[in-house]
């Protein structure tokens, strides 16, 4: 029973430690890809308002990163089908690339 416990202990260690390493990732990967987005921007450009452009774009996708669960449940909601599938068309009706369609070989 004390092999469990001991198993339990280490499966929740190693997920706060994923959870660490993921949290540390995120935020630096993302300070560093906004800071090289404006300093590059900035020496192409040399313009203010570009830099400030490149800042919030990067202050906005790391917005978007930091949130993606967020945002994948809510477009999840959004995309779930509320009813049956439209009707195909079968190969003797018109309107496809068929024989009385407008495709090659059946035009009107």
């Amino acid at each position: 029973m004390t092999d469990l416990v001991t198993l339990a202990g280490a499966i929740e260690d190693v997920d706060a430690l994923g959870k660490q390493i993921n949290n540390l990732l995120m935020t630096t990967v993302m300070s560093v890809m906004v800071t090289a987005a404006v300093i590059v921007t900035w020496r192409a450009t040399k313009s203010v308002i570009a830099a400030g452009v490149a800042f919030l774009g990067g202050v906005a996708l790391w917005f978007v990163v930091m949130n993606a669960p967020a945002f994948r449940d809510s477009v999840g909601d959004n995309l779930k089908p509320s009813a049956a599938a439209a009707p195909v068309a079968g190969a003797g009706e018109s309107g496809g690339f068929g024989a009385g369609g407008l495709g090659p070989g059946g035009g009107r």
